[in-house]
Formats: structure tokens, C-alpha cells, sequence
């Protein structure tokens, strides 16, 4: 039996793709993905994501390429993430709501060796693009190419827990969109964080409908993988499936976010659909009526997140494992600020930033 000492060092070794082929090994034929339409199990998805390291190798793609994506929610995109994670490429997730000024200077940025792009986004990445680049379309060409590549190998990993897994684009500051840029430490990192401070169980399914260009899509999404639980792939906000989902699936993590509840209220009620289960629901309470918090909680059966994230960093957020502890929380994160030479900052000053909270009472976490 390993020492302790080789079983910390082995354990600092993972990255996304190893955590996600041990999945495959344990449930191979569990569903991995649903989109409503198509249902792909763990090993049907690896399949597929190693033919896809053979076609992005043939194309030059090697270890520290960038490899753009535009297009809306869809399967594909999870073969793309885990054929970077394998690669130690990194998959820059490129926002289809951008103009094509804005994303040509996403892409400038990045310098992808290959963009992928589905049929929806083509002509707006035709008109971003300076100069050309290799682009493989989503649909009968992309599926030409998967089916005549042969899959690498399941031990093949050329990534290290270090290396970059994302380039995930924020405007968190004036101008341009910035591409903060996520390596697989911290995407097993912020797994662990959020398992812990929500209680998610390894099985609990995922609904992604906001953009898989966003953390809350890419980054909650491999959070489920990597833990073996199921992504229902849903392309953009559609209220009518997340009842559905809602009914007949048990979720760790319902997001909703202000603007969207009281769409979500009405279709629940409209129908009287009763939650399988789910463990926490919603983003950013600040921002959402407190009315609408107390209905949508009461209706999926779930406390409300007081999140606060960046994609930078994460989310971050106060939780309790057991409701009937509402005044009780867990924090496993704290936000410091440090000047430019890494020395602390006090509270206060400029550049501060202070997390509220909820009103003592309110069924948020």
C-alpha cells in the first residue's frame, strides 16, 4: 500500500482529464450528457473527445495551443473541453453575443491554432476574423472528421496541473474583454470548494442553460463530470424544459438569475410540478426581490445562493448543509487584496469590495 507521502503526491497530480477518465472507468455506461434529444454515456463521450485529440493533432494543435470555440450550447463543446484537458491545449470559449469588432479582439488575443464554430455563429466569426484560420464546422463536416479519426489512447495525457484549461472572457473593468485564463489545479480546486460548501452529491445532475462561454456554464458543468454526475445541455433559458428537468431530475445546483425567476415562477405553478430534489438554487440574491426568492425557494424546495464569484476566481458564497441551521454558515474562502508588490491591503480603501448580508430570516444561503 502507498505511504502517505505518495498518495499526496499522486492526488496533487490530477487534472481535469484524469478526474474525468476515472468517471469513465467507474460508470462507463452512465449518461454523461442529455440535451433532450440525445443522451451520450461517460464512455461514449471519452470516445468521442479522443478522436477529437487525434483530428486537433493532425492540425498542429500541441500542449499550450489555444483552441477557440464559438457556438451556442451543445454537446460538442464537452468534447472540445476534454480534448484540450487531454492535450494540455486550452479551449478559449468565445462570447456569441459579442460584435465582430469585440470577438475579432477576443480571438487577436488568443492566437487559436483552430477555431471551432457551429453553423448558427459562422458568418459572425467570418466577419470577425483578420487573417484566416484553420476552422472546423460543426455538423456533417466536424462528424466526417470524428469518424474517421481513431481515438488516442485512454492513457494519454500530455496535460499537467498546472497548465491552462480555460480561457474564459470577463468585462469586469472598463474596454475590451480580458481572458482570464484557468488552469486544471484550479478547476479541481473550486470543485472541491463548491462540493463542500453546498453538500453537491456526486450524482447530482447539472441543468446548463447559460452560456458555456461563462463559468457558470463551462465551470459548474466539468465540476459534474469530473464527479460523475449527469449535464443536462440545454441552449439557452427555456422554462418550460427546466420543469421538466426540475421534475424528473435530482440537481445539485439550480441556477437562476434575476430577470429569469419570475419566468420560472409562473411556469412552475402554472404546471404545480413537484421537484425531485434539488440542493440550492439561484445567483446573485442582492440583485433579485425578496419576494421572488421566497417563492422560487418555496417551489424547488431549496435555499437561494448568496453568491458572489469572478472568473478569476471562482465563486464565492455562504452556505449552511442543513436549513433548519439557517443562521449557521460555513465559509471556505476569504477574498484578500493585495497591492501590486503582494503586500495585504487594509479594508476600506479604494478598490475594496464588501459582501453583504441577507436579511436574518430570508431562506438564502
Amino acid at each position: 500500500m502507498p505511504d502517505g507521502a505518495a498518495l499526496v503526491a499522486r492526488s496533487a497530480q490530477s487534472t481535469v482529464a484524469s478526474l474525468f477518465q476515472a468517471q469513465v472507468r467507474i460508470y462507463p455506461d452512465r449518461i454523461a450528457l442529455d440535451d433532450g434529444a440525445q443522451r451520450v454515456s461517460f464512455v461514449e463521450l471519452d470516445e468521442r473527445s479522443r478522436r477529437l485529440v487525434t483530428v486537433l493533432r493532425q492540425r498542429g494543435v500541441k500542449r499550450g495551443a489555444r483552441i477557440a470555440i464559438l457556438a451556442e450550447n451543445r454537446l460538442e463543446y464537452f468534447e472540445l473541453f476534454f480534448a484540450a484537458a487531454r492535450l494540455g491545449a486550452i479551449a478559449a470559449c468565445q462570447n456569441w453575443r459579442l460584435a465582430p469588432p469585440e470577438l475579432a479582439h477576443c480571438l487577436d488575443l488568443v492566437e487559436p491554432t483552430v477555431v471551432l464554430v457551429s453553423p448558427r455563429h459562422q458568418a459572425v466569426l467570418e466577419s470577425a476574423m483578420e487573417s484566416p484560420v484553420d476552422t472546423i464546422l460543426f455538423g456533417a463536416p466536424y462528424e466526417e472528421l470524428i469518424a474517421a479519426a481513431t481515438p488516442v489512447n485512454p492513457a494519454f495525457n500530455s496535460a499537467e496541473p498546472e497548465d491552462p484549461l480555460l480561457i474564459l472572457y470577463t468585462s469586469g473593468t472598463t474596454g475590451l474583454p480580458k481572458g482570464a485564463v484557468i488552469s486544471h489545479r484550479a478547476e479541481v480546486a473550486r470543485n472541491l470548494v463548491m462540493r463542500a460548501e453546498f453538500g453537491f452529491a456526486v450524482d447530482d445532475s447539472y441543468p446548463v442553460w447559460s452560456p458555456l462561454y461563462h463559468m457558470g456554464g463551462a465551470e459548474y458543468s466539468l465540476s459534474t463530470l469530473m464527479s460523475g454526475g449527469k449535464v443536462m445541455v440545454i441552449d439557452g433559458f427555456d422554462a418550460r424544459r427546466l420543469a421538466d428537468i426540475i421534475a424528473a431530475e435530482q440537481l445539485g445546483w439550480l441556477i437562476v438569475m434575476p430577470g429569469m425567476i419570475n419566468v420560472l415562477i409562473e411556469e412552475l405553478k402554472r404546471r404545480d410540478v413537484r421537484p425531485r430534489g434539488v440542493k440550492v438554487c439561484g445567483v446573485m440574491a442582492d440583485l433579485v426581490p425578496p419576494s421572488e426568492i421566497a417563492e422560487i425557494t418555496e417551489l424547488v424546495g431549496a435555499p437561494y445562493a448568496n453568491t458572489f464569484g469572478a472568473t478569476e476566481t471562482g465563486g464565492y458564497g455562504k452556505s449552511h448543509s442543513d436549513r433548519r441551521r439557517a443562521n449557521q454558515s460555513v465559509q471556505t474562502a476569504e477574498p484578500v487584496l493585495r497591492d501590486p508588490f503582494g503586500r495585504r491591503r487594509r479594508s476600506g480603501g479604494a478598490g475594496w469590495g464588501a459582501r453583504r448580508t441577507l436579511h436574518p430570516g430570508m431562506d438564502a444561503i
